[in-house]
């Protein structure tokens, strides 16, 4: 049944092709390997960014660093694109890589608009030491190591990228409720929303299938 329930909630991003997914315990993931790499991403900055910056009055990098995160995506676009334009073949560690790679750098443009100080004068950027993107850099290609090479049981790792994925979502969702002063209420919608519309998502995805 948790099978089902993890496999199915993948299925609302993901188009679940065997072959193209990381396997663990002798099981496919219930995303592919570029979304895997792209939750391990997240993952990495996100949690960093939380331990380190949440007391810290920060804003977005300036458009110089920006531009320089935004270089990280382009792997990942170079590699879709040529893949499904049948220019190149890709593999599944290349998704790994260029899904890492797209995913660390999200929460440096997401995470600084959850901090109600973000516009203050005095905050500081996300990004003003270089321990700030090396240390979720290794911690991501630790973690990325361990999944491709099958070292984590199956629904621990399984379990860890889905809930990353909902993770993601009710935070991405929190912004339609930011006029919510009750923070506990505000978060518990948020995660309820974010279920609801990758269900929605998922359903969509069998029925066109």
């Amino acid at each position: 049944m948790l099978h089902e329930i993890l496999h199915f909630l993948g299925g609302a991003i993901c188009h679940q092709i065997e072959e193209r997914s990381l396997h663990a315990s002798g099981k496919a993931l219930s995303v592919c390997a570029r979304d895997t790499g792209i939750y391990i991403g997240i993952f990495s900055s996100l949690i960093y960014l939380h331990l380190v910056k949440r007391k810290t009055s920060i804003t977005i990098s300036s458009i110089k660093v920006s531009f320089f995160l935004l270089l990280f995506m382009l792997p990942l676009i170079i590699d879709g694109v040529g893949s499904y334009a049948h220019l190149f073949e890709s593999t599944n560690a290349r998704r790994l890589v260029t899904g890492i790679c797209f995913g660390l750098v999200l929460p440096y443009f997401l995470y600084p608009l959850l901090s109600a100080k973000a516009l203050e004068p005095s905050s500081q950027p996300i990004i003003n030491q270089r321990k700030d993107v090396l240390i979720p850099l290794f911690l991501s290609v630790g973690l990325g190591s361990l999944v491709y090479w099958g070292r984590l049981p199956y629904y621990l790792l399984d379990g860890y990228i889905i809930l990353m994925i909902v993770i993601w979502f009710s935070l991405c969702s929190s912004f339609l409720f930011s006029r919510l002063r009750v923070k506990p209420l505000k978060w518990v919608i948020s995660i309820l929303s974010s279920f609801a519309f990758l269900s929605i998502l998922s359903l969509l995805h069998q029925l066109v299938i």
